[in-house]
This record gives structure tokens, sequence and C-alpha cells, in this order.
């Protein structure tokens, strides 16, 4: 959380405005839902990593969460699942830092698990290209992509939801290299393919939305690998998608980097619990 609070410093140290700008990490952990629907316990990993007070504010938050109970056939159930919550930090005018829960998520991207989407193998060939303007104007962000699948495990719409950058300039500059940076990714993913549901409550679906972030990062030769867990950028408008009606879902970057998130997969939060912060 110090380094988090550190690189905010200093980027607004260079920014016209210091509510342009906000750190945010994605905090770990495992819950336990009672069979009303209830967080019976939370545990968040490695609290250390985000800072004891981070990870103490998401243990109370998640207990007061409730979900739709678990049901295994027909039956409520005990159930545990893995959440990714988007912690975000930032200044307010006073100089103190506000910090809540910008969204969370559900479950992991088990390979074994045939209840949600999957990359296909070929995907980890289809990579964007680092648009070369980005390159030498230095410019780093990540791209979070709603794409639309059919039952062919193909990518038939995809839409940059939002673009977090991790420069500073005009307005007019940063819109430009969100649409380069979209443009890339968006290209990309109209190649890619995923392996569908074949069991489970998303299985008889039509088509499917998923939910994926690219992230471009410029790394220095030879220096050691920097520590992401918090990031510090300029988040870009929300812009949904049009085939998908959720109007509570503008938390689009609460998916974790390296992350595939499959629409109406994992325990339902209920609404009257969704304010999380």
């Amino acid at each position: 959380m110090l380094g988090a609070l550190l690189a905010m410093a200093a980027m607004t140290a260079q920014a016209a405005t210091r509510q342009d700008i906000e750190s945010s990490a994605v905090v770990n952990g495992t819950i336990v839902l009672a069979q009303d629907g209830t967080v019976q316990s939370a545990v968040v990993d490695n609290p250390a990593k985000y800072g004891q007070s981070i990870a103490n504010f998401v243990h109370d938050t998640a207990m007061h969460w409730r979900f739709q109970p678990v049901l295994q056939d027909g039956q409520p159930v005990l159930a545990k699942t893995s959440m990714h919550a988007r912690v975000v930090l930032k200044q307010k005018p006073d100089g103190n830092f506000e910090v809540r829960i910008k969204g969370v998520t559900f479950g992991d991207d088990d390979p074994n698990d045939t209840s949600t989407l999957h990359n296909s193998p070929l995907n980890k060939k289809l990579v964007p290209d680092y648009p070369m303007v980005a390159i030498k104007e230095r410019v780093q962000g990540t791209v979070y992509l709603a794409l639309h699948v059919d039952r062919s495990g193909h990518v038939t719409d995809a839409v940059a939801l939002q673009v977090n950058l991790g420069v500073l300039g005009q307005e007019n500059t940063l819109k430009r290299y969100r649409e380069i940076l979209a443009r890339s990714a968006r290209q990309a993913a109209s190649r890619w393919t995923y392996e569908i549901p074949t069991t489970g409550k998303l299985a008889q679906q039509d088509s499917w939305t998923v939910r994926v972030p690219v992230t471009y990062n410029l790394n220095v030769w030879g220096a050691p690998k920097p520590d992401h867990t918090w990031q510090t950028y300029v988040p870009g408008p929300y812009t949904p998608a049009p085939w998908v009606d959720r109007p509570d879902a503008d938390a689009a970057d609460a998916i974790a980097d390296g992350t595939v998130q499959t629409d109406g997969a994992g325990p339902t939060l209920l609404p009257a619990a969704s304010n999380h912060g």
C-alpha cells in the first residue's frame, strides 16, 4: 500500500488535476457461503502484500455481502469460492485518501471446469501487436474487453469497455492513446476462439459474454520485473457493450490481469449487497 501511495504522489505531481489519478490492486481471497447465501467466513490471501488495513477492509466488507443460495440437486448447500476484489485508492481534495471496492469477481479460470468459457490454445499465438506509435510515445495501459462469443466459440463482437492509461496528458491526447490501444486489442480479439461450456447453468445458452483485460507494458531491458500489485493510472470512461443488459456492470476494470471472466459464472451477489464502498 505504501508503494501505491508513493506512485500516486509521483504521478499527481505531474497531473493537471489529482482527481484524474487512482491506484488499485486486485485483492485475492476465499469466501465460504452459508446455505442462506450469507458469508460464513472470508480470508484474504497474503494480506501483507496489500497492507493489513486493506486486507481488513476487504474482509469486513465481504462479511456483509449476501448471495443467491448455491443449489445442488435443487437444495441449498454450503459453498466455497475464490474472490478477486478491485480495491481503489483515490486522493480527495483535502489530501486524504478514499478507499473503496470498485468491483469483485468470483471463481478462478480452472481449465478443468467445463461450466465456463476457456481460452483456446491458439489464442496464445494471436497476441495483440503493441502499436508502434504507442511504443514511440511510451504509452502503457490496460484495455478491458467484453467479447460476444457464439456457440462455435468464435468472437462475433468486441467492445473496449474501459481503457486505463499509465501516462498523463491533455484529454484529447489521452483519448487518442485509448483509441490506439483499444483498436489493437479489438483486432486481436476478433481472431480469438473459446471452448464453450458443456455443463452447468450456462451450457444451453446461444451465446456468452467473456471479459478479458489486455495489458500493454513497456519493460526496460535488463531491469528487474516490476511489482504490479498496485497500479497507478488515469482511468478511462466506461463504454457498455450494447448486447449486455446489466446497468450495474460499470466496473469493467474489476477483473484481474491475465484472467478470463464469463458473465453468469460463479455465485450471484445480490443487488442489495453490491455497493462495495
